[in-house]
């Protein structure tokens, strides 16, 4: 599944970054950002920065940083096509009819192939 750029960047545009990293990390109102300990490594001193305005994360302790595509496709092993459809439901905007690319489906099929391998 493809969705239009168009569309991926309005919805990168209009996501609630805090609401979707608050489930895996604490966060508190920092100046216009929000701080909090990183989801992605053990700490006690915060050091996981969110932008809201800018619309990215960045930890300055392992260095990840991302927007919510790629936070969700880190946190929950998520593809970009579900990290945009699971950005689109908790976001509330109503996914369009996906873009059928036969070069998508046939990368799928090998990373799934060469998945079941590695298992």
């Amino acid at each position: 599944m493809l969705y239009d750029q168009y569309f991926i960047e309005d919805l990168k545009n209009r996501a609630d970054l805090v609401r979707i990293i608050e489930p895996f990390a604490a966060l508190k109102k920092k100046g216009s950002n929000w701080m909090g300990c990183c989801p992605f490594h053990s700490e006690k001193t915060p050091s996981f920065s969110v932008s809201p305005s800018k619309g990215f994360y960045k930890c300055f302790g392992c260095q990840k940083g991302g927007n919510a595509f790629t936070f969700l496709m880190e946190m929950e092993g998520l593809s970009f096509p579900e990290a945009v459809k699971a950005v689109a439901e908790r976001t509330g905007i109503p996914l369009p009819e996906p873009v059928d690319d036969v070069n998508y489906q046939k990368n799928k099929k090998k990373k799934e192939a060469k998945k079941k391998i590695a298992d």
